[in-house]
């Protein structure tokens, strides 16, 4: 979450913010406001703690009716203070409540709009592809009509459950292999990381309330509910929950694959052929820690790192300035990278890189010693490394005239053959 104490002293910045990502700007007045009582009942509360105090320093030199007097004085003193105690508590929760609901500031790279339409297109590559003979979508080609199988995957599990084997599957893990290559020899660290985590984590790192609607919720008992993971981002960054890590002289690069669940809530009817938006899909995702001042030089690695995958696939694809109101209120920037997807001509997203600046760090409570020997929040950053998607656009990209997919040079020794049939 951001700063009370910055937007106490910036609350037309932050309304200023509100407003542009489509969100009520009063939002920034009413935290304000919050933050304000809850200083004047603490204020209170230290009045009464220090009278105590006092009055347990001379009580004993009291005999008679002023020891009575003080003691009686005292008694409600301490009814007072239970009292303010429940309005601090009161207070502070409506705090947290507001403070989930108000987004970093964004960069100035940040394009101001409401929604993907407004993302600007910043680079493209490879787009000189041609095709002489009719495209299929992906969901059409006959291997994929082979090796997944929606039909069954929605009688076991519901909408968008499917099965995926065969050559498609190995397809998948081969992806995986040489993504994970690329990405460990730039000196990541790998996880393995829980698929569950509780209410407080995700509260912490800022899935809740953005997020709600696209999380499964696991009781756990009566008063015990977890969340299944949308990314492996929540586990990774969690795992630095209240560290103190140092000078931090170097980046923390850690990255994690695992199976990763989100309702899809909202996006009822888009992409019902197929499986580019489902609920239980693999992920390949990158994270860092780091000090402010090498936050670009990691968000700039984050995205070398895709581009190397994506090109040396020999894909079509594209770079997009992700703008205000397509943004999580964690993000302060993000570019997305898009897959085309040429049957349908349509680019999709196959990954996401953003830097959530201290937002996160700040509810984990995850610092470093800085420059001057002071406690500070590290900068976070998360970046998808690969999802299957990748694959999708890879299957309607490299299609060919007889049906069969050609898999890209540099794929070949880790599927084994120089055609998906």
């Amino acid at each position: 979450m951001i700063d009370i104490r910055h937007l106490v002293e910036n609350t037309d910045l932050y309304a200023a913010e509100l407003d542009k990502r489509g969100k009520d700007p009063i939002i920034a007045a009413i935290a304000k406001e919050k933050y304000m009582k809850w200083k004047d009942v603490r204020a209170e509360l230290d009045l009464i703690r220090k009278k105590k105090n006092d009055f347990n320093k001379k009580v004993i030199s009291l005999s008679g009716n002023d020891r009575l007097e003080a003691i009686s004085e005292m008694k409600e003193s301490d009814i007072t203070a239970d009292q303010l105690v429940e309005k601090e508590r009161e207070l502070l929760s409506q705090l947290d409540d507001m403070l989930s609901k108000v987004p970093s500031i964004s960069s100035d790279k940040t394009p101001i709009g409401k929604s993907d339409k407004d993302n600007v297109v910043i680079e493209s590559w490879n787009t000189n592809k041609k095709y002489d003979f009719e495209l299929k979508p992906y969901y059409d080609l006959a291997v994929y009509k082979k090796y997944v199988d929606s039909d069954t995957g929605a009688k076991v599990m519901g909408a968008r459950g499917y099965y995926m084997r065969g050559e498609i599957q190995r397809l998948q893990k081969a992806l995986f292999r040489f993504a994970e290559d690329i990405i460990l020899k730039n000196n990541f660290e790998e996880f393995y990381v829980p698929l569950m985590l509780n209410e407080k984590v995700m509260t912490d790192i800022g899935n809740l309330p953005d997020f709600d609607g696209q999380l499964y919720q696991v009781p756990i008992n009566e008063s015990t509910d977890y969340y299944l993971i949308p990314s492996s981002e929540q586990p990774l960054m969690s795992y630095f929950a209240a560290k103190k890590l140092g000078k931090l002289e170097d980046p923390i690069l850690v990255f994690a694959n695992t199976t990763c669940f989100r309702k899809e809530s909202g996006s009822y009817g888009k992409d019902q052929q197929g499986i580019l938006r489902v609920h239980q899909f693999e992920k390949m995702e990158m994270d860092a820690l780091c000090k402010p001042e090498d936050n670009d030089k990691v968000f700039d690695l984050f995205g070398k790192i895709n581009e190397e995958i994506y090109n040396s696939l020999g894909l079509d694809f594209r770079a997009v300035e992700v703008c205000t109101g397509d943004m999580p209120n964690k993000h302060y920037r993000q570019i997305d990278y898009e897959a085309n997807f040429p049957a349908v001509d349509k680019y999709r997203e196959i990954c996401s890189n953003g830097s959530a600046s201290d937002y996160q760090s700040r509810g984990l409570k995850t610092t470093y010693t800085n420059s001057d020997g002071e406690k500070s929040f590290a900068y976070s950053l998360n970046c998808t490394g690969l999802t299957f998607r990748t694959g999708l656009a890879l299957m309607e990209q490299f299609q060919t005239a007889d049906g069969r997919v050609k898999i890209p040079k540099v794929l070949v020794p880790y599927f084994g053959k120089d055609y998906l049939e």
